[in-house]
Order: C-alpha cells, then structure tokens, then sequence
C-alpha cells in the first residue's frame, strides 16, 4: 500500500496473516491474498511446464493426513481413524487409491524432472503397517522418477517405532526422519490430548540409530499449559539424546487447531520468542550449529533439504489433503484440506485445488528478499544474481533507498539490516497486486 504508515501496513499484515489456517513456511504472494482455484486446476498444467523449464529441481511432499486422535495444538488438515486395524486398513486402502489417482494427473508433467527430495508429512505416516509402506512407494516409484542422492524424510510418533517398521523404511529408503516429540512433560501432554514420554522417544531414537537412520526431533515453544522451565526442561532432556537435528518450532493457533476452536488464546509472541531464542543458545552450547531459521544440527548436512532450500531455484509438488504446492515461476497453491473433499476429485485423476495464486520471475525475486531480509538480515548479492540472472540493486533500487533511509546498508557483497524490521520489509516490498488481492479476502472475511 503505497504512500500508507508503517503502523497501517502493520494493522494489514495482521489481519492478512489471521487469514493463514495453514501454518507452513511463509509464502510470497502471501496466502492470505490467494484466490478461489477450485475451478482453475486447468491452469496447473501450463504453470508446472514454465516452472520446469526454468529449473528441473523439485522436491515431492506428500501429506499422510491420519492420526489416531487429534492434538488439540495441532493445525494441520488431519482425520482422526482411531487404533482399530480394520478401519485403520480400509482408510488406508481409500486414501491410496485416491493418492494413485491425483500423481497420475502430475505424473505426465514430471515426465522429463526427477525429484531430489521426498518429504512425507502428515498426520502420521509411520500408522502403515510395514506393507502398506511398501505399497505406499511403489506407487510413488511407478508414477515419478527420483534423483540419485534423494533425500527421503518421514514423520513419525514415537510409539510407532518397532525394528520391522524401522527396517521396512529404511528398505524403502527413508534416510532421515522427524520424531514429533513436541513435548515431555506430562501435564502439558494431557492438557493437549497427546501422550507419549522420554522412556519411549529414547527407545525409538535407539532403534532407529540402530538402523541407520538419521533422527530429527521436534519441540514446540508456547503450547497451552506449557512454560518457560517446562520448555527448556524438555529441551535438556532431548540434548542428552543427541539427535542429528532439533526443530524448535512456535505454537501457531490458527483458526484450524482445536484449541483455537474451543476458544483457546495464544500466549506472548515476544515471551515465546525469547524463551525460543534461550533454546537455541543451549543447544549452540552444546554443539549444535544452526541450520536454518527454526532448527539446529551437529554438522552443516543436518537438516531437512526440501525445507531448508525454499528461497534457491526450485519447486516443491504437493500431494494429499492440504498440501501445498511451489511451481517456481508458475505457481503456488494449496489443496482441499479436508479428507472427504480431497478424496473424491484425486481418485478421478482431477486436481483437488482449494486455493492459489499465478506467480512471476518477479515474485520469485520478492520471495528470495523477503527470505534473506527476514532470516539472515542480508540478502548476498552475487547470490541473488546467481538464482534470478539480475542485479538487487537495479531490480528493487526503490525499496534499496527506503530501507537505506532506515538504516540498511552495502557492506562485503551484501545488502544488510540493522536489525529485524519484519513489517518494513514487507511494506516495502510487497506488489500492489498482491496488496489488493489480500485486502479484498480480508474484506470479505469480515463480512
């Protein structure tokens, strides 16, 4: 919004980011000035043939959307199927008929591409059985080609995790994978309808060790009932496991978490984020070195490659209820969330599109400042000139000047800040057509 206060644009970016039910990285145009795809899944074609042509780079994500019951922090598009192993067995049969159904729509595209990372979510995949996980990659296998090198990274409950299931992923590839430990403290489990304890994430850290498996665990920072000494008390706890990599993740109550929707609050974002930053401190004291902006690792290669590489020259295909999809270039977009919504179009091969947005060479270039800008407080020069072929200087010279007037400054081959000016950033770099998209859906939200 050009010419309008910083404070304004604030009030903006808040109301733009209450429209996020998501809570995945930040995306640029921002989510919040998406659009109705659900009619324009014709359009995914020719944005996928541009991505492709600009780079052959792709990682494939899908999204396994069950859980056995559903955390009330939990924001994500997941269905609670319970313990029983027949209804277990026949939603699994269901939702792989439909998942075979949605990558043979991509599957032509992708013909010529090879996907460098294979990153499945949920949910909770490790809820297959060991040939159900079979079952599960060969039908990825069979309709898309991977590279040499593929990084493949499963989540996982911890009380999953026997030696059969860690040896029937490690046969089918799975080289790293993430434990949702989220908590250890027994108070704050109940109070989120979870359960699981230290005795048995360090079981399953052994087991998966044992099969050669690097482990990634996860934390959450602010969850409901939780603080500052319960945090960090589970954080020396999992330390003492040594994990290749720790996730300090926020608690993000967006209006898709049970606890939003029992009319649960959030706590201090700045508390939140101090006691966050207190947990990175500790773990830099006892080793770990930082490897991308919410996680740590023992050593540079610690870390999940599809995640961490977002802002770089390539894409990420989405499968499964809420995914979401980064046609560099082309598009992005998100699918239908709910399991009944995304099954019926998938299973006909049609794309089962909720929301999207078209993108350009330009918007990509905006991605890559916000990224820079907001994580590292530097955007490298030559860098930038190597992913997008033009000169940050040249390109955005207006926003340049702005933030020089704010203190930002040239210094050994990169544009730097000061300090952490998130909404400055975006004020200054945000397209007037992304702004308008964005303040019509919060219109309409208020209506």
């Amino acid at each position: 919004m050009p010419g309008t206060s910083e404070r304004t644009f604030d009030a903006f970016l808040a109301a733009l980011r209450r429209l996020d039910y998501t809570g995945y990285a930040e995306q640029y145009p921002p989510f919040g000035s998406w659009t109705d795809f659900s009619r324009k899944g014709g359009l995914l074609p020719a944005a996928w043939r541009r991505s492709l042509r600009l780079t052959k780079e792709a990682g494939l994500f899908v999204n396994v959307p069950f859980c056995r019951q559903r955390c009330r922090f939990c924001f994500l598009p997941v269905t609670a199927i319970g313990s029983s192993p027949a209804k277990r067995s026949e939603v699994f049969g269901r939702y792989f008929a439909a998942l075979d159904g949605e990558a043979g729509f991509y599957a032509p595209l992708f013909r010529g591409a090879e996907f460098s990372t294979l990153y499945i979510g949920g949910g909770t995949p490790s809820l297959m059985t060991p040939d159900e996980t079979a079952g599960f990659f060969a039908l990825l296998r069979r309709r898309f080609r991977f590279a040499r090198g593929l990084q493949t990274v499963l989540e996982l409950h911890p009380e999953d995790v026997t030696r059969e299931k860690a040896e029937s992923w490690r046969s089918c590839g799975v080289d790293r994978v993430c434990i949702g430990v989220q908590s250890l403290d027994e108070r704050v489990l109940s109070a989120n309808s979870r359960r699981q304890g230290l005795t048995r994430v360090a079981a399953a850290h052994r087991i998966l060790a044992a099969a050669g498996i690097k482990v990634n665990i996860d934390l959450i920072c602010g969850l409901p009932g939780q603080d500052r000494r319960s945090f960090l008390r589970d954080l020396g706890r999992v330390m003492k496991l040594r994990p290749d990599q720790v996730h300090l993740n926020t608690f993000i109550n967006t209006p898709y978490t049970l606890h939003a929707r029992l009319g649960g609050g959030s706590g201090d974002e700045k508390e939140v984020e101090a006691i966050r930053a207190e947990g990175f401190r500790r773990l830099a004291g006892a080793g770990y070195i930082k490897v991308d902006s919410d996680s740590m690792g023992l050593t540079p290669g610690s870390r999940n490659r599809q995640s961490t590489r977002l802002a770089e020259r390539r894409s990420v295909l989405g499968l499964g209820p809420g995914a979401v999809s980064r046609a560099f270039g082309g598009a992005r977009y998100i699918n239908r969330a709910a399991w009944a919504d995304w099954e019926g179009p998938a299973r006909r091969g049609r794309p089962p599109v909720e929301r999207g947005t078209l993108c350009t060479h330009r918007d990509e270039m905006i991605y890559s400042a916000l990224t820079g800008l907001t994580d590292d407080l530097a955007v490298d020069l030559a860098d930038f000139r190597r992913r997008h072929g033009s000169d940050f200087r040249k390109v955005f010279s207006a926003q340049v000047r702005e933030l020089e007037a704010a203190g930002g400054y040239f210094s050994r081959g990169k544009f730097r800040l000061p300090g952490n000016m998130w909404g400055l950033v975006r004020k200054v770099f945000y397209g007037p057509e992304a702004v308008a998209r964005g303040l019509a859906n919060i219109k309409a939200a208020g209506r």
